[in-house]
């Protein structure tokens, strides 16, 4: 085992090899989005219900000043503070997708939901507010990496489901477990990389608005680091299992 190898080549196969479970957690978490967008469009009032996050009720447009009249100043006090507890929070919930799996994969697809229920109210609230571009600058810096991390461990539940109700296999449950525990215990490596990572940005980038830093920025920063996520988790690793075939093929005397 070395770092580096697994990080480069068995983080990003493992994700591939799996890929349709990565596809069920998204596709629960966009529907959750819908639905917390479409109860807010309905019924504004539902805010309340639907974001468990106190600074987040009031107006949109009135944080959205305040935020950039304020937070600037307040967060240098306590931005490593902040770092942390967010790394810490983000932890838990996608422990807590992981392990949900042991509820057959129903907790699992509660838990991306019911996020997905809260990012789709925020994003409608304040898109309906006029706040787009505060928005982008303030979710996609630290939002690109941490939302597909919970992603992710949404993705390791589902493995985790699969293998309980895996009884056309016809392995007892705990061969079953073995098999896919190597998976797990790496998809969860990668996303507390993932999470630390994002806590940093948000903790000490995301929350600084304009004038201290420009939204297209912040976007133009967020996006860079979408696409080098995307080519990472569906490129990386290739050459490495491509390289070794073909050696295996050269000593074996067939063809590659």
């Amino acid at each position: 085992f070395t770092p580096w190898a697994w990080l480069s080549g068995t983080f990003p196969r493992t994700f591939r090899r799996h890929i349709r479970k990565f596809q069920l957690s998204l596709a629960t978490t966009i529907v959750g989005c819908l639905f917390g967008g479409a109860a807010l469009l309905l019924d504004p009032t539902d805010k309340e219900v639907l974001l468990p996050f106190q600074h987040l009720m009031g107006s949109p447009t009135e944080r959205v000043a305040k935020e950039e009249q304020e937070v600037n100043k307040h967060l240098e006090e306590g931005k490593l503070t902040f770092s942390s507890y967010l790394m810490t929070h983000n932890t838990q919930v996608s422990i807590a997708c992981m392990a949900s799996g042991l509820t057959f994969g129903i907790g699992t697809l509660l838990l991306l939901f019911f996020n997905g229920v809260i990012l789709g109210a925020i994003i409608f609230d304040y898109v309906a507010a006029g706040q787009t571009l505060f928005l982008a600058g303030w979710l996609l810096p630290h939002g690109v990496v941490e939302i597909p991390a919970i992603l992710l461990a949404g993705q390791a539940g589902l493995i985790l489901a699969t293998a309980l109700i895996g009884r056309e296999s016809g392995l007892p449950l705990a061969q079953r477990l073995r098999l896919v525990w190597g998976d797990l215990v790496t998809l969860m490596g990668g996303v507390g990389i993932m999470l630390v990572w994002a806590g940093l940005i948000e903790g000490l980038f995301s929350q600084y608005h304009e004038p201290v830093l420009p939204y297209p920025l912040k976007i133009g920063f967020g996006v860079a680091e979408l696409i080098l996520l995307v080519l990472f988790l569906t490129r990386a690793g290739t050459g490495a299992v491509g390289s070794r075939k073909k050696r295996a093929g050269i000593r074996g005397g067939g063809d590659v």
